[in-house]
């Protein structure tokens, strides 16, 4: 399994020395986020790191809200996440990652109109104006879901991609963000037909963990929270998922220790070969 780590570009960072440090700590693989957004000169600036350094970029985030399109929650508007598609050939990327969305002005909101046919339709309409974009790019829209979210069950995402029906159009995989604080108890229930349920339309594995502060929901990196990672990463392993896994919510200061665990993890659930 390519496991990879989530890393955060400025255009005033030195890229080569960060794509250094990433090999450095033994990572093959990231996910870029540009806080500050991506033009052609930064985008060649990163691929060129990247090669340098034998990193592959597995994905690249363009986090906009779909059912808010003028709203830019993580630095991308709908019209930015187009723009970015347009550049992921000068990166070497395919995957380009966005929320399904709220039409909550807090991107971690819920809304009583989010699991109505409005919402529904908007992200449809969101997806499709997005299709020309993507076929000219070869690129795959990997869309993450999130509890509060359009898609917020197993059984809406899955009716939503068997909907669009393309293979440009995929999902993360990141239990933390379907699992709401009354279900942490029956995650050995819930993770291994979760996974299943995704294994055909995942395009991309997110490792974080989930804890809560005070009442607080928190997602800090893996083995900082409860998610049960032996039952999440066995059901991967015999669904035979075979999309890149990528650390996120982890600094590179404590990429180490994440890094380890989730390859303990892994180890521990592998099959044999032979």
């Amino acid at each position: 399994m390519q496991l990879g780590i989530w890393i955060d570009v400025h255009p005033d960072r030195d890229a080569l020395r960060l794509f250094e440090q990433v090999a450095e700590l033994g990572f093959g693989a990231v996910q870029v986020h540009f806080p500050a957004g991506c033009d052609a000169p930064l985008a060649r600036r990163i691929y060129r790191a990247a090669a340098r350094n034998g990193i592959e970029i597995v994905a690249v985030s363009g986090y906009a809200n779909p059912l808010r399109p003028t709203d830019a929650p993580m630095g991308f508007t709908q019209a930015a996440l187009a723009d970015l598609i347009a550049l992921l050939p000068v990166l070497d990327a395919r995957r380009v990652v966005t929320w399904s969305g709220t039409f909550a002005p807090s991107l971690l909101e819920e809304h009583p109109e989010n699991q109505g046919l409005a919402a529904w339709d908007t992200l449809r309409r969101a997806v499709d104006d997005l299709f020309p974009l993507l076929d000219a790019s070869d690129a795959i829209l990997v869309i993450e879901p999130f509890f509060a979210h359009v898609l917020d069950t197993p059984e809406r995402i899955v009716a939503f991609c068997e909907e669009v029906g393309s293979p440009y159009v995929r999902v993360v995989l990141d239990p933390p963000n379907l699992l709401t604080p009354g279900m942490w108890q029956q995650q050995s229930d819930l993770l291994p037909p979760l996974v299943a349920a995704l294994a055909p339309y995942t395009s991309l594995i997110h490792l974080k963990d989930m804890r809560l502060r005070g009442a607080a929901l928190d997602l800090p990196g893996p083995g900082e929270g409860i998610l049960d990672y032996p039952t999440f990463l066995g059901a991967v392993v015999r669904a035979e998922i075979s999309a890149p896994l990528v650390i996120e919510h982890v600094a590179l200061e404590r990429a180490a220790r994440a890094r380890r665990f989730v390859l303990e993890h892994l180890r521990a659930v592998a099959v044999p070969a032979g």
